[in-house]
Formats: structure tokens, C-alpha cells, sequence
């Protein structure tokens, strides 16, 4: 599978789990589908970080994304224009790129790479992002493996289960964590990658950024008219 394979996969996963949680909250097949879209993006932006001419430019990006996708993020999930209980996931992966950065800028003194990415997990937890610490492990975790299929699927299958552990340890509903189990299915798809970009133009890429908030202001929109079962009367 190509980056663009990738990207498509991670962004079909997405919309079927917001639309699970937006429009049919019993279908929980949709949330676990959703599960597999993090790990894709994640395993994203590694490649995109490796192979950017600009590592600013692309976290400018990202940012200017995560702002504009906030106030769609918070309506959908939970109906108002401002809520302080979770951030997007463009926050996550954004922190994440952050992680990837310092960790090659002090590549030469590890400890105080480790400091670094260490204080980035806990602001992402002390931010409220989505998945928390998550985006910053798996970001690192397969920067440092990808070069060994082995240590690769057997790190981030770690990583994605203890993440699943601290949901149960959490105190949290253990059909969610059952849900965050299938998380472990994006393996499928991240060992078939090739190494090729696929199709690739700045108007795709621009697509691809722009999904994210529109397919939750669409997912809004559908919601308020009421025009997708179980929403018709």
C-alpha cells in the first residue's frame, strides 16, 4: 500500500467512526472500524516528517488544521462550540511530529530527549487531547523501528495494548477498551505499506487536510437536520 492508500484507509476509518458517534451510537462495529485510523495517522506523520523539505511548514499545517477543526470537534461530540474536555486529534499528532523533532534535534544527549518527549506525553494529558500520551509514543515508537518489520509490529502492538490497559485501569465503559482493542488491526494495513507515495499533487494533499473539519461539519449538519436514521423523527 502506498502513502495515499494509507491516507485513504485512515481517512474512511475516520468518518465511519464519527459517524457511529454522531448518527448511530448502537452500531458499535462503526467504533471499532474508527480505531484504526489513529495508528495510520500516526505512522503518517513519521513519513511525512522524514521525507518534509520543511519540518515547520508541515507543523504550521497542522496546527492552522487542529484550530480550525476545533470548534466543528467540539460541536459534534459534545454539541456546544467550546468544551474543555478533549481537544482533536490534530493536537495529538501535531505533539506527536513535536516529539519526532526534538528527539533527532538532541539526538545527542538522550536524556534530555527523553525529558522532552517525556513532558509532551504529559501535556498531552494535561491538554486533554485526543488519545492522550498515545500520539506521541506511537510516533516514536515507529520512527525507531520501521526499519525492522519485526520490532515494528511487535513495538506498536505493545504500545496500542498498554494504551488499551490504562483505558481499562482508567475506569472506563470495557466496551470502549474493547473497542481501543481494535487498534491492533492497523497492523494490517501499515505491513502492507511499500515505501511509495502513490498519487500525490498539493491539490490532494490540501483534500486530505481539508477532510478533516469538513466531514465534521457535514456529520453536524446531518445530525441537526435529522436526515440519516435514527434521526428522522
Amino acid at each position: 500500500m502506498s502513502s495515499f492508500a494509507l491516507r485513504t484507509a485512515a481517512l474512511l476509518a475516520m468518518i465511519a467512526d464519527h459517524a457511529g458517534l454522531a448518527l448511530f451510537p448502537d452500531l458499535a462495529l462503526l467504533r471499532c472500524i474508527g480505531r484504526i485510523s489513529f495508528p495510520l495517522y500516526c505512522f503518517l506523520v513519521v513519513q511525512g516528517y522524514l521525507h518534509t523539505r520543511d519540518v515547520s511548514a508541515y507543523g504550521r499545517r497542522l496546527l492552522l488544521t487542529a484550530i480550525l477543526s476545533e470548534i466543528p470537534f467540539d460541536l459534534l461530540i459534545f454539541g456546544r462550540a467550546a468544551s474543555p474536555v478533549e481537544q482533536n486529534v490534530l493536537f495529538s499528532l501535531l505533539l506527536g511530529l513535536m516529539a519526532l523533532y526534538a528527539a533527532d534535534v538532541w539526538a545527542d544527549r538522550p536524556v534530555y530527549a527523553l525529558f522532552i518527549c517525556a513532558s509532551l506525553c504529559l501535556g498531552a494529558m494535561a491538554l486533554n487531547v485526543s488519545y492522550g500520551w498515545l500520539g506521541v509514543a506511537l510516533c516514536l515508537t515507529m520512527r525507531n523501528t520501521q526499519a525492522d518489520r519485526l520490532r515494528f509490529t511487535l513495538s506498536t502492538g505493545a504500545v496500542l495494548l498498554l494504551y488499551t490497559l490504562s483505558l481499562l485501569l482508567s475506569g472506563v465503559a470495557p466496551g470502549w477498551a474493547l473497542a481501543s482493542f481494535c487498534s491492533l488491526f492497523s497492523l494490517v494495513p501499515l505491513l502492507l505499506y511499500n515505501g511509495r507515495q502513490g498519487l500525490r499533487s498539493p491539490a490532494i494533499t490540501f483534500l486530505f487536510y481539508g477532510a478533516y473539519p469538513l466531514h465534521l461539519i457535514a456529520l453536524v449538519v446531518i445530525r441537526a437536520m435529522r436526515i440519516i436514521p435514527p434521526h428522522f423523527f
